[in-house]
């Protein structure tokens, strides 16, 4: 049985700007064509990251506001995971040894970084040798990427990089 995504407790504002990507209640899209390319490379899909992509696969969101002074937020939350993960399984393992757990590619998002979802919701975005934290849950950290109402948490920067923002 697939984790249940608690749309209905998302802001009005990140609802408002789901269905203007084309998502609705209920909706249910086919996951193989992204779920097993990954999967081939060394990454493992968790019961979540499946139910994400069922439930978003193939959505671009917009922002709906450009988060100042709290950072940045031009970019939409891209739910591509070939785009965040094929030939990405290094960083994908990378992740996993900074932070702990399993992680799957679910999306882009500022400036072409990996966003990843760990089996138990935490949700992370990864690019340019940084690693940001977007939530505890996958909803936090949708609600993040497209309100940016809360400052982005840097939780590892490579050797030579201060940590960013």
């Amino acid at each position: 049985m697939m984790p249940e995504i608690a749309f209905s407790a998302l802001h009005p504002e990140v609802v408002s700007a789901l269905r203007a990507a084309g998502w609705a209640p209920g909706r249910k899209v086919a996951t193989a064509a992204w779920v097993e390319p990954l999967v081939c490379e060394g990454h493992v899909v968790s019961p979540l990251a499946e139910a994400v992509l069922a439930s978003l696969g193939g959505l671009v969101i917009q922002p709906v506001a450009g988060g100042e002074p709290r950072f940045s937020n031009g970019e939409p939350f891209s739910v591509d995971p070939l785009a965040a993960g094929a030939g990405q399984r290094e960083l994908g393992r990378e992740v996993e040894t900074v932070l702990g757990g399993s992680y799957f590619p679910i999306a882009e998002w500022l400036s072409y970084s990996s966003v990843f979802l760990e089996a138990g919701g935490r949700m992370v975005a990864c690019g340019l040798g940084w690693i940001w934290e977007l939530g505890g849950t996958f909803e936090e950290g949708l609600e993040l990427a497209v309100r940016a109402h809360r400052p982005l948490v840097c939780l590892h920067a490579d050797p030579g990089l201060d940590p960013w923002p």
